[in-house]
């Protein structure tokens, strides 16, 4: 009878230890499934996150592409505003050469002008007699009106003109102007301009290797050039477009650590940033 009351306890004792057992379990269960259940909920969020940070990413890619393209147009109407005050400045200079010459066709006229009664007046019959027809005056005057015919355009006219043509999109006459300025007059101060607007004229019409070899003459020819900063930024760009990123890459760095401060610098260091590159 003993015996049996043992087995009895141990059984319960041991019932008791599963019941506990079974409920540590059941707890265990419950709170992995919990785990579970969070790690589910926020995974929405953490896509939602990745998500969040692609979009930045290509907003902020797209930010310096336009502002690459912005520095562009910027300095494009810069360098149009150059042309028209140098326009201004030979229009000036023109203007000043006009009056100079009218005041000295007036001083001619006033000593060279016959007196009106030397041009009598004549009848259908060739007999001479009476006054003076107006037609016969104002022959008299125009005569002393008209410019010689081998007179050669001065280099202030000539380089206007060529810019002018270029500003209506006449390319190939503004080239052919630019370069017949240079053949005349190749050591002033507007000879180095003359060969960068060439580069420009076949920039224009995509004579890439046309317009790079013209801008690194440019560079060759005039190493002290106001043009210098503007070729090298030039060459740079015709090589991007033209798929060359080797060189293209290495003519904007050239323009950054050679002409620091200026605005041709700061247009290539924005174009290196949107091609992924940072320079100081």
């Amino acid at each position: 009878m003993r015996q049996v009351l043992i087995v009895v306890l141990a059984i319960s004792a041991l019932a008791c230890a599963s019941g506990e057992d079974m409920a540590l379990l059941h707890r265990e269960i419950t709170d992995v499934q919990r785990e579970i259940q969070g790690m589910r909920s926020n995974a929405p969020e953490r896509q939602d996150l990745t998500s969040m940070e692609n979009r930045m990413k290509e907003l902020t890619e797209k930010n310096m592409r336009s502002n690459a393209d912005l520095a562009m147009q910027v300095q494009k109407l810069q360098e149009r505003m150059e042309g028209l005050h140098a326009s201004l400045e030979l229009t000036t200079r023109q203007l000043q050469q006009i009056s100079q010459e009218l005041a000295a066709a007036r001083s001619r006229s006033t000593v060279a002008l016959p007196p009106v009664t030397a041009m009598p007046n004549t009848d259908a019959e060739g007999r001479t007699g009476g006054p003076p027809t107006a037609l016969a005056a104002g022959a008299a005057v125009g005569a002393t009106a008209v410019a010689s015919p081998g007179a050669e355009m001065s280099p202030d006219r000539l380089y206007r003109s060529a810019y002018e043509d270029y500003m209506r999109g006449n390319y190939d006459l503004a080239a052919q102007g630019f370069q017949d300025y240079r053949r005349r007059f190749p050591d002033t101060e507007l000879s180095d301009n003359a060969l960068y607007w060439v580069g420009e004229c076949y920039a224009a019409q995509d004579l890439t290797d046309e317009a790079i070899q013209t801008f690194s003459q440019v560079l060759e020819d005039y190493p002290n050039s106001d043009k210098g900063a503007a070729s090298q930024l030039k060459k740079g760009l015709l090589y991007l477009n033209s798929g060359d990123q080797g060189q293209g890459v290495v003519n904007l760095q050239y323009v950054v650590y050679e002409h620091p401060g200026t605005k041709e610098a700061d247009l290539a260091r924005e174009k290196l940033r949107s091609l992924g590159l940072n320079i100081r």
